[in-house]
């Protein structure tokens, strides 16, 4: 009776996971590691499927190599992040992370079947590279070897640097570390969350600071045309567990791939502009963005600077203009230069 009712299960495609699906016809199956150049590592849980790749330092991801992050300081990356401790990080051991999940909303039943993790080569490595490595789960049960490998790669780095990810990426993750009896090495690692700082500059010149928008309007990236939205990679994973059909996954780890490369030339664009912004081509609502962002740093010449940059920008447009006026006067008057604030009032 019981081996009746689980072999109707499996004829209507109820199973635990893709070691379960003997029984579906052969076509709709197509295991991961046919697909794509991975590899096994063994641990004490058990095995895990990790893809990995190297690209060189001169790899231009957009408008930008790879290697320009490298010519940052780690001071501005700490002020870009507004975290101390990262001025302290060797940027060489940074780990770029991203997750592809089963839900978008997080909570402890959400698991990362995808986990993207991508550094540069230590002086201890040979070559001078990034190298970009991501865990993908064939099963559910592959989750404690998955994790148990992360937790010794994440330990070998200094920080993190992510989109978002200090509120959905990193939880989710230490949740299924605390769920594995693993201690969560994230927990004290310095992170450099992307979405804040490109908020602060972009929020008034791009339509919204999704990733993508940035990548297109920003960072010079074009996706390719097998890329997939995020809103739709919780519902493939589902459909593979299903099937045994990991086609689709292929353009999940490429969408998974792009973003770990696009964290690298979005951290760079980034600490460039707020380090040295005034020989770059920024628009006037990106300079009124940097002037408020250098105003909550309490860096008042340099606001000033950055608003009479934003006024003289043909492309700002009258509202963003009107605010602009309206803080500078605000901020000469604050400063007591209020026959200069007159001349803006005037104006406004």
């Amino acid at each position: 009776m019981r081996q009746d009712l689980r072999r109707r299960l499996r004829e209507m495609g109820v199973v635990r996971g893709v070691r379960e699906l003997a029984t579906l016809p052969p076509g709709r199956r197509v295991a991961i590691e046919d697909l794509v150049e991975g590899s096994f590592r063994t641990t004490e849980h058990g095995r895990c499927f990790v893809i990995e790749a190297t690209y060189s330092l001169d790899h231009c991801h957009g408008d930008l190599p790879l290697s320009s992050l490298l010519d940052l300081s780690s001071e501005t990356v700490a002020q870009v992040g507004r975290e101390d401790a990262l001025a302290q990080v060797d940027l060489r051991r940074v780990c770029f992370l991203d997750t592809e999940t089963t839900g978008l909303s997080g909570g402890a039943g959400t698991m990362a079947f995808v986990v993207g993790v991508g550094f540069f080569s230590t002086e201890t490595d040979s070559g001078d590279q990034f190298h970009l490595h991501q865990y993908f789960l064939r099963d559910p049960g592959d989750e404690p070897a998955m994790i148990e490998d992360l937790a010794e790669r994440l330990s070998s780095l200094e920080a993190l640097a992510s989109f978002n990810g200090r509120a959905f990426d990193v939880p989710i993750l230490e949740n299924r570390f605390i769920l594995g009896r693993l201690s969560p090495p994230t927990s004290t690692m310095p992170h450099l969350d992307l979405l804040l700082p490109a908020r602060r500059l972009w929020r008034y010149h791009l339509p919204s600071c999704r990733l993508g928008t940035i990548e297109q309007e920003v960072l010079g990236v074009q996706r390719e045309q097998n890329d997939v939205p995020s809103g739709e990679i919780p519902y493939l994973y589902r459909d593979y567990l299903r099937t045994g059909d990991a086609r689709e996954m292929q353009r999940v780890l490429y969408h998974n791939a792009i973003d770990i490369l696009s964290l690298v030339t979005l951290a760079a664009r980034l600490c460039r502009v707020f380090a040295d912004p005034w020989n770059l081509p920024l628009s006037g609502a990106a300079f009124y963005g940097l002037g408020r962002w250098y105003a909550a740093e309490g860096h008042l010449d340099n606001t000033e600077r950055a608003y009479r940059a934003a006024l003289t920008r043909a492309d700002l447009d009258p509202e963003t203009r009107t605010r602009v006026l309206r803080e500078l006067a605000y901020l000469l008057k604050r400063v007591d230069r209020r026959g200069e604030a007159f001349a803006y009032w005037q104006q406004l």
